[in-house]
């Protein structure tokens, strides 16, 4: 009897680490995920401070931005044209409603998360907001995007999408 339940200890703790995400199950990208984390909280910190460069930086140079009903942008350097009068005009405050969760696939993953982001307007500012930029006071939104490493095997975010939730 003692030996029977010793293998089947044994089972249930070889199947529980396979299933862990430090096992098996997780093939081999746990360093990966931690990796894409910090670039979304590199990418939080850069929206709050209002700091495009640190923004652009987590992006890919290919990056397609897809905001719900405009249409969207191509390429890095778009996106941070477009992120001027954005910064500009407003501070913003990001909370995670839903954290990131992240499916691998190769050099790709997709990363799927709720942030509701407070948008803070300086009265001062004058600046005409692009198609797509957030306009409201408060706006809780369902993020898909795709992240993919670049040529120097970092990983940015190499499409950025969302739509807006109540």
């Amino acid at each position: 009897m003692f030996a029977i339940r010793t293998m089947l200890l044994a089972a249930l703790f070889t199947i529980t680490t396979y299933l862990s995400p430090a096992g098996h199950a997780d093939n081999g990208y746990q360093g990966d995920r931690e990796e894409i984390l910090a670039l979304y909280q590199g990418w939080i910190r850069a929206v709050e401070g209002s700091d495009i460069d640190g923004y652009v930086g987590g992006l890919h140079p290919d990056v397609s931005l897809r905001p719900p009903g405009v249409p969207g942008l191509d390429g890095r350097d778009n996106y941070r044209e477009f992120l001027g009068p954005v910064f500009e005009t407003a501070s913003y405050k990001i909370t995670v409603d839903t954290p990131h969760s992240i499916t691998m696939m190769g050099d790709a993953a997709v990363v799927e998360y709720d942030y509701t982001i407070r948008r803070i307007v300086d009265a001062g500012a004058e600046a005409d907001l692009p198609e797509g930029a957030l306009e409201g006071e408060s706006t809780t939104s369902h993020y898909i995007d795709v992240v993919a490493k670049d040529d120097r095997g970092v990983w940015k975010i190499r499409l950025h999408s969302w739509s807006m939730t109540l």
